[in-house]
């Protein structure tokens, strides 16, 4: 195969409303950032993946000091700010799930479904020759992940009936240990589950994730994991405690050729 596809896989907008700031960043001046980033690209990115953790109205400050109580208007009103400012792309977007969203208000304000229920947002499409598969590791109140058993095995069968595509997928909670306890014990808790549907595949080229708030690369399994850091705070990485930064924003570049993904970190 010589076809190419080159798109975007940014992460971890953490969108409230303008003005809110979370860890000292205001989020919706950052991702406008990264938006205008992206939409400089030459040549420009065939699609953006948006890996999860949207939208965060529950770490609110006003809400996490109790001067208020969470409510579902939260919610929408965040994700009608995260899609004002994801409009201005000039390419497609794609969104993930993360721990930190919510899907009834995603499903009603976001992909505007008159009657939305909390089912799992999860799907493929296709992109020339190469299948982007979107995953939902997202279980309300827990900050660690799960795929449920009829994602894995839908997923196990679409990667069946596609299997001369070429495919990556995209989950929020990485699938890896990145090295350290606090994040890993909020991983992706049946990894393992999910990497034995890889394995019973042979078209997986890469897993795409967010959540750590940090670059990591790896290969688990002959297939190469990626995680992109934050377009807001970032985690230090190495530190042996909690440690956030303020910053830079980052995206990731994903380059595919063939069945070889490479990918560059782009700092905003």
């Amino acid at each position: 195969m010589t076809e190419s596809l080159s798109f975007v896989h940014f992460s971890d907008t953490h969108i409230v409303r303008p003005g809110v700031r979370l860890r000292d960043v205001d989020t919706c001046e950052t991702l406008t950032r990264v938006v205008e980033a992206v939409n400089r690209l030459t040549p420009p990115p065939a699609f953006v993946v948006i890996g999860g953790d949207l939208v965060s109205p529950d770490v609110d400050p006003e809400v996490k000091a109790k001067a208020r109580a969470l409510t579902v208007r939260d919610y929408e009103t965040s994700y009608e700010v995260l899609q004002s400012l994801v409009s201005r792309l000039t390419v497609p977007v794609h969104l993930v799930m993360g721990n930190h969203d919510r899907r009834v208000p995603f499903r009603r304000v976001i992909l505007d479904e008159s009657q939305p229920w909390d089912r799992p947002h999860y799907y493929a499409f296709e992109a020339g020759p190469y299948r982007i598969g979107i995953l939902d590791s997202l279980v309300p109140g827990h900050d660690g992940g799960y795929l449920s058993q009829p994602q894995l095995a839908w997923l196990r069968q679409d990667l069946q009936r596609h299997a001369e595509a070429p495919t990556i997928l995209v989950v929020h909670h990485h699938a890896v240990p990145v090295g350290f306890a606090g994040l890993d014990q909020i991983m992706l808790m049946n990894a393992a589950d999910f990497w034995m549907v890889v394995r019973q595949s042979h078209n997986i080229c890469a897993v795409l994730c967010g959540h750590v708030h940090l670059r990591h690369e790896t290969v688990r399994d002959g297939i190469p994991l990626f995680t992109t850091p934050s377009t807001c705070f970032q985690f230090a990485a190495g530190s042996d405690t909690w440690k956030f930064l303020p910053g830079p924003p980052m995206l990731r570049l994903v380059t595919c050729q063939g069945r070889e993904v490479s990918s560059t970190v782009i700092n905003v």
